[in-house]
């Protein structure tokens, strides 16, 4: 009998919680000023788990004006959230004693590869990480805007690795060292200096220490093929192609799912997976009155989260520990701030205060 109303309890709250995620998200999207009002174009999967339940909803379909539906399994690039899986390996290799936390980025480098003065002994491994190094970024400055005029529709397909380490070459001084600036070479650089160390290419090493452990059959750096993959479209709803980003693959090159996103916010959750190394990416690396800032993920009051932006998706990942709690919100259309109201909406209402 006390078998049986065990049973019963947890049936009875796994329901419970089911009609909350529910509510929720119908509220997310169809309530007053919901996204079926303000963008009923776009096209979304939302991953919701919670102290031991997992729930997925969907919105609109996995193409502009398309009838076919999205479901869990459907595939979007993350972009950046791929920055979490390079220092998820970082953080494995410090615990491992492979490499050191305080450790600069000259002994990792090519041997035809001698830094400047100004930079010699100044970047850690963890500053690529944390987006402190000074480095150039890939982003905002003048690298990316001479790869935009070689071809604005795949600028990052030129980044190879002998361009990583012209760029290293030519650069002279860290502008804004020890100061926020997102970098996608700076991870981009620490995704090849962790395939010198340990002798694999990324692919093979974010599959064998992440991917496989974890069962995530559904993610990698390749294009997606067959059905059931999203639209790429940008935020004013114009179709876009997948990225070719070659040696900046570890700043922002997987294609991922809902069911997979999920699995791997759980492991942060619970830590059991990798442990040490999950602690070691959450500790504060990086402050200011805007930000806190981990290695791979950006820390919230009691959570920690990471968006990623491609030229025709976007995602957001947040899990808590703290209340047992794990939201993705995936989306067929670049719009950053569209994913992160989401998952700010569902978090609020479903944490307890």
């Amino acid at each position: 009998m006390r078998k049986l109303l065990t049973s019963l309890l947890v049936i009875l709250t796994s329901y419970a919680f089911g009609q909350q995620h529910k509510q929720v998200v119908d509220s997310l999207l169809y309530g007053q000023n919901g996204i079926k009002q303000t963008h009923p174009e776009v096209g979304l999967v939302i991953g919701i788990y919670q102290q031991g339940k997992t729930s997925y909803h969907t919105f609109g379909s996995r193409t502009k004006g398309g009838a076919a539906p999205l479901d869990s399994a459907t595939l979007f690039e993350i972009g950046s959230a791929t920055k979490t899986f390079t220092a998820l390996l970082l953080a494995r290799a410090i615990i491992a004693q492979e490499m050191g936390m305080h450790d600069f980025i000259d002994n990792y480098l090519p041997s035809k590869v001698a830094l400047p003065c100004p930079l010699s002994n100044k970047v850690k491994l963890t500053d690529l990480a944390s987006h402190q190094s000074g480095l150039p970024n890939l982003s905002n400055d003048k690298y990316f805007a001479d790869l935009l005029k070689r071809d604005p529709v795949n600028p990052f397909r030129f980044v190879d690795k002998d361009y990583l380490y012209r760029i290293l070459l030519r650069t002279d001084s860290l502008t804004g060292y020890r100061q926020y600036q997102y970098n996608n070479y700076a991870y981009s650089l620490l995704g090849d200096i962790l395939e010198r160390k340990t002798k694999m290419k990324y692919e093979d090493l974010v599959e064998s220490t992440i991917l496989n452990p974890l069962h995530m059959q559904y993610t990698s750096l390749e294009v997606p093929v067959g059905a059931n993959v999203a639209g790429l479209y940008n935020e004013d709803g114009e179709p876009q192609v997948y990225m070719i980003i070659d040696a900046a693959n570890p700043a922002g090159g997987l294609k991922s799912n809902a069911v997979d996103l999920i699995k791997y916010l759980k492991a942060h959750i619970s830590s059991d997976a990798f442990g040490e190394a999950v602690q070691l990416t959450r500790l504060m690396y990086y402050e200011d009155r805007d930000r806190k800032v981990g290695l791979g993920w950006d820390i919230g009051k009691d959570f920690y989260q990471k968006d990623g932006d491609t030229f025709g998706n976007s995602v957001l990942m947040r899990y808590s520990e703290a209340q047992d709690m794990a939201i993705v919100v995936l989306s067929n259309h670049q719009n950053g701030q569209l994913v992160r109201n989401a998952v700010d909406f569902i978090y609020s209402r479903l944490s307890s205060k």
